[in-house]
C-alpha cells in the first residue's frame, strides 16, 4: 500500500549531492584485468551476444549492480579506458552484454527497439520532440514517465562526445524530496497526486495519448520517483485539465531544486563510457551542446531500458 514518507532520511547512498563528485569510488570502476582479459580471448563470442563465454564479467557486473546501484548511490559508470583494445563495435556488443546481465531490456517505443540512439535529430521539447533527439539541456528527468510501467534501470553508451557541452547531470529524488518535505510539506503532497504525462505519439490505435501516475511513490519503504516537466504541461493541455495552483507550485518547486547545482552531479561521460542508473531515484540531464560538422563526429549514445530480474 502506498503512502507518504514523511521524515528526512540521512542514509548518504539515498540522498547526495554535487560533493558526490570527490568520491568516486562510490560510482566509478574500472572493470579488472581479469575480465577484459576473459573478453579479449572470447572476442569471437561477441558477436553473438553469448553470456556463458563471459562468466567474469557476468560475475564483475553482478556485484557492481549489488554494491554500486541497488545497495549504493543509485548509479554505475564503467571507465570506457577498460576498452581500449577493442573497436566500436565491439564496444557496443559488450555494452549489450552488460546490459542483458544487468536485467531484460524494454522496449523503448512502438517500434518495438530495445536499443535507442540519443542524437539531435533537429527535434524540440516545446514542439513534441523526445528529449533524446533533440540537442537542449536541463530537462533533469527520469526515463518513460508516461508509460505507465518505468524501467527499472537506464543504462547508456557515449559512442562520440560532443564538439562542445553535453555533459551528463545526475541528482537524487531523495535529496529534493528532503528539501521539500522540510520547506514545503504541501507542496509535496501535491506531488503525490496523479498527473497526466503526454506519450509524446508513442501509442497504438484506441489507446489514450496520456498516462495518469503521481510523481512521487512511497511503497514497501521505498521512494519511486516519475518526472519529465515538458510531458505534464503537454499531458494536461491534451486532456484539457488545468494544473491545480498547488501542483504548478510543486512542479516549479521541483524544477528549481533539481536544477540546483549544488544538488547535482556533473560528469562528462566520454567515448566507451558505461552509464547505468536507478531510473526510480535517480534524475539525469545534460547540459545544452554544439555537434561536429561531421556526421561521422556528430554526438551519439547509445541507450536501453532495463527490468530487473
Amino acid at each position: 500500500m502506498s503512502g507518504f514518507l514523511q521524515e528526512i532520511i540521512v542514509d548518504e547512498n539515498l540522498v547526495w549531492d554535487k560533493s558526490l563528485g570527490n568520491k568516486p569510488e562510490k560510482f566509478f570502476v574500472k572493470l579488472t584485468s581479469k575480465t577484459i582479459d576473459e573478453i579479449k580471448r572470447n572476442r569471437k563470442e561477441l558477436e553473438n551476444i553469448n553470456e556463458s563465454s563471459f562468466l567474469e564479467l557476468k560475475n564483475e557486473i553482478n556485484e557492481l549492480k549489488t554494491e554500486k546501484i541497488l545497495l549504493g548511490v543509485g548509479l554505475l559508470i564503467i571507465d570506457g579506458k577498460s576498452f581500449l583494445d577493442f573497436s566500436k563495435d565491439e564496444i557496443k556488443k559488450i555494452y549489450e552484454i552488460i546490459c542483458n546481465m544487468l536485467g531484460t531490456l524494454y522496449v523503448q517505443n512502438i517500434k518495438s527497439e530495445k536499443i535507442i540512439e540519443i542524437k539531435d535529430r533537429g527535434k524540440s521539447m516545446t514542439s513534441g520532440g523526445r528529449y533524446h533527439q533533440t540537442k537542449e539541456g536541463g530537462s533533469y528527468h527520469t526515463d518513460s514517465p508516461h508509460w505507465t510501467n518505468v524501467p527499472d534501470l537506464v543504462g547508456m553508451l557515449c559512442i562520440n562526445h560532443a564538439k562542445k557541452g553535453g555533459i551528463s547531470k545526475f541528482a537524487s529524488a531523495y535529496t529534493i524530496h528532503n528539501q521539500l518535505l522540510k520547506e514545503q510539506k504541501d507542496v509535496l503532497k501535491a506531488l503525490y497526486e496523479k498527473f497526466y504525462f503526454d506519450k509524446r505519439g508513442e501509442f497504438k490505435n484506441n489507446e489514450s495519448e496520456t498516462v495518469f501516475e503521481p510523481i512521487f511513490i512511497f511503497k514497501d519503504n521505498k521512494l519511486s520517483f516519475r518526472f519529465i516537466m515538458d510531458y505534464i504541461v503537454a499531458g494536461h493541455e491534451i486532456q484539457n485539465v488545468p494544473l491545480s495552483k498547488l501542483q504548478e507550485t510543486g512542479l516549479q518547486s521541483l524544477k528549481k531544486i533539481s536544477e540546483n547545482k549544488n544538488n547535482v552531479l556533473s560528469y562528462d561521460l566520454k567515448a566507451s563510457d558505461m552509464a547505468f542508473f536507478d531510473n526510480r531515484r535517480v534524475l539525469h540531464g545534460r547540459t545544452k551542446f554544439e555537434d561536429y560538422e561531421d556526421e561521422n563526429k556528430k554526438r551519439l549514445f547509445l541507450r536501453t531500458w532495463i527490468k530487473l530480474e
